[in-house]
């Protein structure tokens, strides 16, 4: 069977699996034994570093659906459904005080959620392993660690900043990126199906923009305990990502009084020589939203944000980028630029790279160059060949 006719096959059944959620953290879909779909609850901290060591720095995600063990760290699936695998997991990457790397994947019986109609209360629970529950009022984000077992107890506690929760594409009315392509299908262009899983089915929702967090954990017989940098959201697909993207770029950070978070994602190519990348961009000050935009690459010159790489660095036999621009343009063309560089990398794998360190930048008219965090990644499970 072809890759193009599997897509359509998938497309077919892929609209029925989408739910409108209850609470704005979900959940919007129903990952089964019986389907591909995926849905995970992301969280990332990050500290001040000390010295030349990456800084503390935890990223959690509880999963559901299809997954690929060797791939641990995000939903990608590998050949056909393996059905004796769990469904349901808590992955962790990060680095300790003293710079050392963790990683740990963390399997569950069970990935209930858990809302009540008329409320946005939503509570998380992982078998035995883990849990999550978000406030009504989105006063806080709470993370429990139990799985002991597995080298993990603690806690997080993740408390929002003026910025409010909100979807993309500037609207409020839904978690997708359709807006992005309303008017190029209006005018007769024929998404593939991959393109129309990205633009129409592949849902965010971001819970908490910008805050702080506080982690309190136990990792392997060793504490974690730092204040940091806080982001917490939200997708969903009715497929693993590497149907439907051959790359992926995100990226969150804290800098002064501006929050900002930004997907680029080009869809698996099948039959068009120029698939219809997605850039979608968040940019706040003080709470007050300058931006929160999604287009299609190259359909616009304002109102966008771009991200670009720079330099080149040797990476076990791969070349991957030093570092990235990222570059808000408004509407009434008024510039935001942010340089993200590295201090640490994990994971480091041929298909994903995650890395944490600092953001510089700010008002480009005004020359601002202040300094905060960030955290940003690299998913490329289509192994495009980056030439700097």
């Amino acid at each position: 069977m072809s890759t193009k006719t599997l897509l359509s096959l998938l497309l077919a059944v892929s609209t029925s699996l989408v739910a409108a959620a209850t609470s704005f953290d979900g959940p919007y879909i129903q990952p089964s034994i019986s389907n591909g779909a995926v849905e995970w609850w992301w969280a990332q901290v990050i500290g001040k570093a000390i010295g030349d060591s990456p800084p503390p720095a935890f990223q959690l995600l509880f999963y559901q659906g299809t997954f690929s063990i060797y791939w641990h760290c995000y939903p990608i699936q590998e050949g056909d459904r393996d059905p004796t695998l769990p469904e349901y997991y808590i992955t962790i990457n990060g680095f300790l005080s003293n710079g050392t790397a963790i990683s740990l994947t963390i399997p569950s019986d069970t990935g209930d959620i858990t809302t009540t109609d008329g409320s946005e209360e939503v509570t998380g629970t992982w078998g035995t392993v883990g849990s999550f529950h978000l406030e009504p009022d989105f006063s806080s984000w709470t993370v429990n660690f139990t799985a002991e077992e597995y080298g993990l107890t603690g806690n997080i506690v993740f408390i929002p900043n003026s910025a409010e929760h909100h979807f993309a594409c500037n609207t409020t009315k839904d978690p997708y990126f359709s807006g992005a392509v309303e008017s190029l299908v209006s005018n007769g262009t024929t998404l593939s199906d991959a393109e129309d899983i990205l633009y129409n089915q592949l849902g965010w929702a971001t819970t908490i923009p910008g805050g702080t967090a506080v982690v309190d954990v136990v990792v392997d017989g060793i504490p974690l305990q730092f204040t940091g940098d806080g982001y917490h959201d939200a997708n969903w697909a009715p497929e693993p990502l590497n149907n439907i993207v051959s790359t992926w770029y995100f990226g969150s950070g804290q800098v002064g009084p501006y929050d900002f978070s930004y997907v680029s994602a080009t869809p698996v190519s099948t039959n068009s020589p120029s698939p219809l990348t997605l850039n979608t961009g968040y940019l706040s000050i003080d709470g007050v939203i300058l931006q929160n935009q999604c287009s299609v690459e190259g359909t616009k010159t304002k109102d966008i944000s771009t991200i670009t790489p720079y330099g080149s660095v040797e990476d076990n036999g791969l070349t991957i980028p030093a570092g990235y621009v990222l570059e808000f343009v408004l509407g009434d063309e008024e510039t935001y630029s942010f340089n993200l560089s590295s201090s640490g990398q994990n994971p480091d794998q041929s298909i994903y790279h995650r890395w944490v360190g600092t953001a510089v930048g700010g008002n480009v008219a005004s020359g601002e160059q202040l300094e905060g965090s960030t955290v940003f990644e690299w998913l490329n499970p289509g192994l495009l060949v980056y030439t700097p």
